[in-house]
């Protein structure tokens, strides 16, 4: 959707004054929660980081606050304290937005606003029905492999593929017959981020949209890493880089390459992550000796450094660490195009990468082809 312009009115021969454009008002009912809830609102800014814009409270079971500069077809998130991890997403158009909280479940919240905010909360209940129909579909499969039942765990492992595909080809759609949507662009965002599409899959459709929305931050965003993908690619030299160390100091990835080393993005908080790192402290042990290095990169979250400390202590990782502590904002993770975690690249000795993501047995047999 092209940029709506504030239009100055051409009197008979002069332009005469331009009237400034009215703010976006936002307003919402809360029925649910206290007077005095803080409401926070921030917005999707450059290499998506998250940006605060503003906080303001529940006041009779409702809210209000207002965005300047309208018609930038920004990305704006709404939450509410004490419902950590829940977001409610709309686009500034230039619209006034309406929002009818639901405490129980956030993502349950009604909102109204422009075109493709409204196009925004009908993509995402869609998406709502899906995930509740893949958790049931998962907890049949999982009752299934308890009860080593092959035939229906696998027509239930089919459907769920079959689910999967479906989901895929609707979010295609909703890109392919709408180049103008801040919407499209957030489809492919996820495409990426999840892995649901072969990455030349993703660039075909981006190249689809139009300038307008490939130039917005989220735009560029995506353009950028992208561009991370290929500079990661197999083959390709990894990125370097150079980070704050636990005791203070600096660390760059010369200094930490071993004959084989691996790069590994991790967190503290990253259930997924936690549960890898034995494997490769077992795998780092065994090879250490022979060339084999790890550097842990973090993303811990600002002003968490102890929780950091503590999980490389608690888990025994007796190797290079580094971490800007900036969460998703880390710019060692942005070089990388590093957009979920645990993600791990192993490289040589001159730097080269030469496989990415692999774990647990996979890592060992790879680890081991290369120094054994």
């Amino acid at each position: 959707m092209r940029k709506l312009l504030s239009i100055c009115l051409i009197g008979s021969a002069l332009l005469q004054s331009c009237e400034k454009t009215p703010d976006t008002q936002i307003k919402g009912t809360a029925d649910d929660l206290s007077d005095g809830t803080n409401i926070y609102l921030s917005k999707l800014g450059k290499s998506q980081s998250i940006q605060a814009v503003d906080t303001f409270q529940v006041k009779q079971n409702s809210f209000a606050s207002e965005l300047p500069e309208p018609n930038h077809q920004e990305i704006f998130l709404l939450s509410v304290e004490g419902l950590d991890r829940q977001n409610l997403i709309f686009i500034n158009e230039g619209h006034d937005v309406e929002i009818e909280l639901n405490k129980n479940n956030l993502r349950d919240s009604k909102i109204t606003g422009g075109p493709q905010t409204d196009q925004m909360s009908k993509y995402l209940d869609k998406q709502m029905g899906f995930a509740t129909k893949i958790n049931n579909l998962q907890g049949e499969i999982t009752q299934a492999k308890v009860q080593n039942n092959q035939e229906e765990f696998s027509q239930k492992m089919a459907k769920f593929n079959e689910f999967k595909e479906e989901n895929i080809a609707y979010r295609k759609h909703i890109v392919n017959t709408n180049p103008n949507s801040i919407v499209s662009l957030l489809i492919i965002n996820d495409f990426l981020s999840q892995k649901s599409l072969p990455v030349e899959e993703s660039k075909k459709l981006l190249a689809t949209l139009t300038p307008e929305v490939k130039d917005t931050e989220l735009g560029r965003s995506i353009n950028k890493n992208l561009a991370s993908v290929k500079a990661t690619d197999i083959g390709a030299f990894a990125p370097k880089f150079e980070g704050p160390t636990p005791d203070g100091g600096t660390l760059s990835l010369d200094d930490a390459m071993g004959k084989v080393t691996l790069i590994d993005f991790w967190a503290s908080w990253c259930r997924p992550c936690r549960v890898e790192n034995p494997n490769i402290v077992a795998i780092y042990n065994d090879y250490k000796d022979k060339g084999f290095d790890v550097i842990g990169v973090s993303l811990d979250r600002p002003n968490q450094k102890d929780r950091w400390l503590k999980a490389i202590e608690d888990d025994k990782l007796d190797w290079h660490h580094v971490s800007n502590l900036q969460f998703w904002n880390d710019p060692i993770a942005k070089l990388y195009g590093v957009r979920s975690i645990p993600r791990a690249y192993l490289i040589d000795e001159e730097g080269k990468i030469i496989a990415k993501n692999l774990r647990g047995q996979q890592l060992r047999d790879k680890v081991a082809e290369l120094l054994d």
